[in-house]
């Protein structure tokens, strides 16, 4: 840590941007993008290009109202440099990765020391579902920046008012964070915010002259695609978004619920090490009552997420994904007095390292083992579904070099618990850093095999065939973005009772998990069975096309 300390602010910041996208960035295109949300995204952007309309988010040439345009502008740029690909969908990520160490060692740097700086952004960027998702096509990386950044520049506002700037900056960061996912980001805001207010019992609460500039600068960025949609005549689309974030919360969405616990679990197993860092990082002990706010603020945000979406029915591992700014903080904190050597590593945190490390190291040897003895999954009875026993003929090497990810991790980990001083967590740190990588790069390709190759393969097939492709019995966005959809001319090409029964204008195919396809050859006799492979089944429709419409 002592040679990071002597570099300038500018030296950090080009060593950080450097380092960190080289992490994010490489091997980004090795697997296929994952059904739904990747895939799904990567489409909305890929239709914007075909259709030249960067306005109207569209997904299978229809407009698709549940999230607004910013993240899939990123996309189309990303697909502009590098064409339209897995790598490309994910490259937006990557740099906000990069944008997010930069902004959380300048935060950390500016009133906590440089020390201080560094160990945020490498907590943050070695733990296993921030790294993951910095190398995914999601949105929520951008989106969680920008609530973040609209979290600590109110921060600023409130203890630098006289400098209004940090009003705008706030106002301007939430609103990026709308135009990204929606208005859950000035939700999450209020909500800290209001109960932070009321912790301190209202004292420093912002000045009208500052709530004015932080509404201005919030609706002109927030709300400027909404209102151009609106006064273009296409307000339905605003109506249909604000009625799908309602239902989102009050229902399980797409059958994803869970019980309340499960972002506890998720954020302790999924987060390390910075999660069982954090626990050394909860109390505060800062003495300068500005920083004494800034440590409240984290805690309020990390609490506020984790209760909401404990709350919400509808349960997605990165719904609390907001939660890994806090809880790298809290990481970081610990870690800072621990180099100074002002606190040890307790019993609590010895004893979530045992079990989160003991968890976490026998699911990196299982994934090796039952890869080359899938014949322990297909003949298990706790499996029921058998389109998943069927995923597991995929074929997939597993060499012995797999099991290099168990022996590094559990390296780390004993030498974490061997080791002296600062050494100790630059093990812990780097070693995660490597395993995770591991994951991603070797193993993750290999999971994808599994679950969706087969289908992708096929869809991959037709891109040069003019038909219809679509999926049967079962909810997928893969079929769109891998066969590569052309905009249509017919007005029925994404009517499923047309394309099964109709008289179509071109070839059409199917694709069923084989629980479905015996009931599907039954009552489709006119449809015949081409292959099965790894759990999917796919048609062909024999009736020739007779007429277009």
């Amino acid at each position: 840590m002592n040679w990071l300390q002597k570099l300038s602010t500018a030296q950090s910041i080009g060593l950080i941007a450097c380092s960190s996208l080289v992490v994010f960035a490489s091997f980004n295109g090795q697997s296929h993008l994952f059904d739904w949300d990747e895939i799904n995204f990567a489409e909305a952007a890929r239709e914007m290009i075909t259709t030249g309309n960067y306005s109207v988010v569209q997904i299978n040439y229809e407009p698709f109202w549940e999230k607004p345009p910013l993240f899939f502008w990123m996309q189309v740029l990303a697909m502009k440099l590098f064409g339209i690909n897995e790598f490309a969908a994910r490259f937006p990520n990557a740099i906000a990765g990069v944008f997010t160490s930069i902004f959380l060692f300048l935060i950390g740097k500016k009133h906590f020391g440089q020390q201080f700086g560094w160990l945020w952004a490498m907590a943050h960027g070695t733990s296993l579902l921030p790294l993951l998702y910095f190398k995914s096509g999601i949105i929520d990386p951008w989106f969680n920046l920008f609530i973040f950044g609209g979290m600590y520049f109110t921060w600023r506002t409130l203890f630098e008012g006289k400098n209004l700037k940090w009003a705008l900056f706030a106002g301007a960061s939430i609103g990026l964070g709308i135009m990204t996912k929606g208005p859950v980001a000035l939700l999450v805001l209020l909500m800290v915010y209001g109960v932070y207010f009321l912790w301190v019992r209202f004292k420093g609460f912002p000045k009208m002259k500052e709530l004015g500039l932080f509404l201005l600068s919030l609706l002109s960025i927030g709300g400027l695609w909404f209102f151009i949609e609106w006064i273009n005549g296409r307000g339905y689309i605003i109506q249909d978004f604000i009625n799908y974030q309602i239902r989102l919360l009050e229902t399980q969405d797409a059958g994803h619920g869970g019980p309340f616990y499960y972002h506890f679990v998720v954020l302790l197993f999924g987060c390390f090490p910075m999660s069982v860092l954090a626990f050394g990082g909860f109390k505060n002990s800062e003495k300068e009552s500005k920083l004494v706010d800034f440590h409240r603020i984290q805690l309020l945000l990390f609490l506020c997420v984790l209760i909401l979406f404990s709350l919400v029915n509808t349960k997605i591992i990165h719904y609390s994904s907001l939660c890994y700014f806090p809880l790298s903080y809290f990481a970081a904190v610990y870690l800072n007095k621990a180099v100074l050597k002002q606190q040890g590593f307790s019993i609590f945190q010895k004893a979530a390292l045992g079990l989160v490390g003991t968890v976490l190291s026998l699911a990196f040897i299982a994934l090796p083992y039952l890869g080359n003895n899938t014949e322990i999954l297909r003949n298990a009875d706790w499996i029921k579904d058998d389109f998943a026993k069927a995923n597991f003929m995929a074929e997939n090497i597993w060499s012995e070099v797999d099991y290099l990810l168990p022996v590094i991790f559990v390296g780390a980990i004993v030498g974490f618990l061997l080791l002296k001083g600062t050494r100790r967590f630059q093990v812990l740190l780097f070693g995660s850093l490597v395993s995770f990588l591991i994951i991603i790069v070797s193993f993750v390709p290999k999971i994808e095999a599994y679950t969706q190759r087969a289908a992708i393969e096929f869809y991959k097939s037709k891109q040069q065939e003019d038909c219809y492709v679509t999926p049967v019995r079962y909810k997928s966005y893969a079929h769109l973005f891998y066969s590569q959809k052309p905009p249509q001319q017919n007005k029925n090409h994404s009517n499923s009772d047309w394309l099964l029964n109709g008289e179509t204008d071109k070839p059409v195919y199917c694709v069923l998990k084989i629980t479905s396809a015996q009931d599907f050859k039954e009552k489709n006799t006119h449809f015949k069975l081409l292959y099965e492979r790894n759990g999917f089944a796919f048609f062909e429709k024999t009736t020739a096309p007779t007429s277009k419409q």
